[in-house]
């Protein structure tokens, strides 16, 4: 029997994270800007789930699982969205150094603390490595693309370097979603809490679903070139365009990230700029962010929620290792990559802490990854993404931003 009370929490989270009220509090409030969208519901799910209140079961969650893949899929159209051609042009050798060098040292580097997580959760499983590879890379590659957080200074070095911040955080999103996307596909967790590591048939699974979504992209594509931007039909079109492609991710076993992102993509990177559809996708960010958020608080596992003290330690000791190296390393990287036009940019402004933050995608990242896994470890996982969120906020001082004029 469905519940109401999940679609009657659901309806109201939607609602207010709609409203102006929620869009002026967040502005209000320095520590939502730095954070990013959708923070205050992720704690109003943490409150009302199954390790709190228990308002709303895991088992109520599992009634609007198809609302949540529709999210997941509409998250990724509006990271696809940023393939555009004028925009991949227009990336200059710098940021294209920059974001290289951060691809490379933090998959470099997740292999490394992937081998050590591996051993703490799934010592009997080598095919864990490769899983846990994939989503640690996500928490690790890029950074939040927020800047006016930051106090950032106002003059053009300043403005070039917050540029080139929101230029790669869009560019390297794009990277976790594929790495995320293809650990899950070729490492997944089984019903029975094993860990089974199949490239092949992965990779082949990927193939095909990717082939899949092609289609049913570009077959939307011509259809919405046909109806005008303004047009009712276009919203339709939109919504039926984003309920196949779910369906073809849950079939390949995947989560609809990469679905929509292709399709975000395909959009982007046409011929012609459809601006309204754009508009139309984009203008719903606020709403879905703050819907994958509401999911994510109800299904992450709060450390002290936990029944063993050293599992939350644990939790909460690799939550700090990663988000210790994300301070020392990722401003290292900025430096180097940029070196060579550091003359033109303000590598002194506050807007040099930006890539400390880790992105909000990490979260929808891992509760894509939760509402594939039936272990447990995802729910975890989760729970250290959301604590290297909070620790690299901490560790920017945000505070000593405040008062600044942002541009």
């Amino acid at each position: 029997m469905i519940d109401p009370l999940v679609w009657l929490a659901l309806g109201a989270v939607t609602l207010v994270a709609g409203s102006r009220s929620m869009e002026r509090v967040s502005r209000r409030f320095p520590i939502t800007r730095l954070l990013g969208g959708g923070w205050m519901l992720l704690a109003l799910g943490v409150i009302v789930g199954p390790h709190a209140l228990g308002v709303l079961s895991g088992e109520r969650l599992h009634q609007v699982q198809p609302i949540l893949v529709i999210l997941l899929t509409w998250t990724g159209v509006i990271v696809g969205l940023q393939c555009r051609r004028a925009l991949v042009r227009a990336i200059p050798s710098a940021l294209w150094r920059w974001m290289g060098m951060d691809f490379a040292v933090c998959l470099l580097l997740s292999v490394v603390a992937a081998g050590i997580v591996a051993r703490i959760w799934r010592p009997e499983s080598d095919a864990a490595q490769v899983l846990l590879t994939g989503t640690i890379a996500a928490m690790a590659i890029g950074w939040n693309p927020e800047t006016r957080g930051l106090g950032i200074r106002s003059d053009a070095p300043a403005k070039r370097l917050a540029i080139l911040v929101q230029g790669g955080a869009g560019g390297l999103a794009i990277v976790a979603v594929m790495i995320a996307s293809l650990a899950l596909q070729c490492a997944y967790e089984t019903p029975q809490g094993g860990v089974v590591f199949a490239p092949l048939g992965g990779l082949l699974t990927l193939a095909m679903e990717i082939g899949a979504v092609a289609v049913v992209s570009l077959g939307a594509h011509e259809i919405l070139r046909d109806t005008r931007e303004d047009d009712a039909r276009t919203s339709l079109i939109v919504i039926g365009a984003l309920c196949l492609l779910s369906g073809i991710a849950v079939t390949f076993g995947g989560s609809g990230l990469l679905a929509g992102m292709i399709f975000g993509a395909t959009l982007g990177m046409s011929s012609r700029r459809m601006r309204g559809l754009e508009g139309i996708i984009s203008s719903a960010e606020p709403v879905v962010a703050s819907g994958c958020f509401f999911f994510a608080g109800m299904t992450l596992e709060l450390p002290l929620a936990l029944d063993s003290a050293t599992t939350a330690l644990t939790i909460g000791a690799i939550a700090l290792m990663l988000a210790t190296t994300r301070r020392v390393l990722k401003p290292l990287i900025m430096k180097i990559a940029l070196a060579p036009v550091a003359a033109s940019i303000a590598l002194d402004s506050p807007i040099a802490r930006a890539p400390i933050r880790q992105a909000p995608l990490t979260i929808v990242i891992l509760l894509a990854f939760a509402i594939q896994d039936s272990s447990g470890i995802a729910d975890q996982l989760l729970a250290v993404a959301v604590l290297i969120s909070l620790f690299s906020i901490a560790l920017t001082g945000f505070l000593s931003g405040q008062g600044s004029p942002a541009t």
